[in-house]
């Protein structure tokens, strides 16, 4: 599992957990304003992983809904058991991503318009307060569990997961062979697994 995964996981309350499984359970019984509940506390943290993604604003709201009309058709699939909601959201949603920028029609739809970025996304957009005190409440509990890495391992991890850098993109522009960047990537997530772990277990 990306210890990203774990990061963002770890920082939820028990009761913000249950909230989220009961809301599950309620839209697999097809209702619709669990659905709607749902997406105001997601689709700002959701929208920024796919427009990191599919980096164009319209392709990546068309994303949003899809992914949300497949929680709507997939929900009474869950695995209460072995899931988490978070995880199975940010699963869904990166998937729908990738099968948009593989799409024919997005490449050859690619034109050369502005690029939109996230932070712009949320100064222009009217957040739901919630989800924007969820996103920011993770935003720190990430940073200060990657402030606590060796800095070239800190670099890699925040330029690839917070600017949607690939690895073939990251030893292009720090000028670094692709094998020094896979292993110091590899080493700085499992560091970040085991201050998480160890922090978790803390709390």
């Amino acid at each position: 599992m990306n210890p990203l995964f774990i990061l963002f996981v770890a920082d939820k309350s028990e009761e913000s957990k249950a909230k989220e499984l009961e809301l599950i359970r309620q839209i697999a019984d097809k209702d619709q304003q669990a659905l709607a509940e749902l997406y105001d506390l997601y689709r700002t943290f959701l929208f920024g992983l796919i427009i990191k993604i599919v980096k164009k604003r319209e392709e990546s709201e068309e994303v949003l809904q899809e992914v949300f009309v497949q929680i709507w058709e997939k929900a009474s699939t869950f695995d209460y058991q072995k899931g988490n909601v978070y995880v199975w959201l940010v699963t869904l949603t990166r998937n729908k991503a990738i099968d948009k920028i593989r799409s024919k029609s997005y490449r050859n739809n690619n034109l050369n318009s502005d690029i939109d970025d996230y932070s712009m996304y949320l100064e222009a957009e009217s957040v739901n307060g919630l989800s924007y005190t969820i996103h920011n409440e993770r935003s720190k509990f990430v940073q200060e569990a990657l402030n606590q890495i060796p800095a070239e391992q800190r670099e890699l991890l925040e330029l690839a997961y917070f600017e949607g850098y690939s690895q073939s993109d990251l030893a292009e522009k720090l000028n670094l062979p692709l094998g020094t960047v896979k292993t110091r990537m590899r080493s700085g997530m499992k560091k970040l697994q085991s201050i998480v772990i160890e922090d978790y277990k803390n709390d």
